[in-house]
């Protein structure tokens, strides 16, 4: 039971690590005062360029991936396994979204829920992937691609997982992504929304 606290307050911590911030520091530019304002991979390639944006998105991948999949193993003969991977799967995402390195104050975790889901349900992040896609490539805004993407998602995790700790777990991190584009969802309906098309 001990590991598995552990692991879980890894998670948070592994997931706290703003990946934006640190790719930008170099460069003399603190994502979260330069672009929209967001320490994520969408404002670094904003910034930088798709390169960075790139680095920065499978930074952010892997810091949910790497503790998810640990706990997938070390903890499998644990009573009540999958709950814990679902814990240290939620802990990852939270570090992204309220890091304690920032303040609390941090991205919007798409990314890091990606990596999630990777892990856990592989089918529901290969069934968003493409509804992100053709989002952002009908729209041109990503916040579109990434709230219609994550809406979906507990959907798929319903079908294809038998585990209601992985669906309860993609339920609340889709929520927790809806709040935190609640400013896109402000610029989008108001027309000011920045487009990826005309970046």
């Amino acid at each position: 039971m001990l590991k598995a606290f552990l692991l879980v307050a890894g998670a948070y911590l592994l997931g706290s690590v703003p990946f934006a911030v640190v790719v930008c520091r170099p460069f003399g530019i603190d994502p979260r005062r330069a672009g929209s304002g967001n320490p994520g991979a969408t404002n670094v390639a904003r910034l930088l360029g798709r390169k960075w944006g790139a680095l920065t998105l499978v930074l952010d991948l892997g810091k949910a991936i790497l503790p998810v999949a640990v706990a997938r193993f070390w903890l499998k003969d644990l009573e009540g396994y999958p709950w814990w991977v679902a814990a240290t799967g939620l802990a990852a995402f939270l570090g992204h979204l309220f890091p304690i390195y920032l303040g609390f104050r941090g991205g919007k975790g798409v990314a890091s829920a990606a990596g999630v889901l990777l892990v856990v349900c592989p089918k529901a992040l290969l069934l968003s992937l493409p509804v992100f896609v053709a989002a952002v490539a009908l729209s041109g805004f990503v916040s579109v691609g990434s709230l219609l993407g994550s809406l979906l998602a507990p959907l798929w995790v319903r079908l294809f997982s038998p585990e209601p700790a992985y669906f309860w777990m993609t339920l609340l991190m889709t929520l927790l992504i809806w709040v935190k584009h609640r400013s896109n969802l402000q610029r989008l309906l108001r027309g000011e929304e920045k487009s990826w098309k005309r970046a």
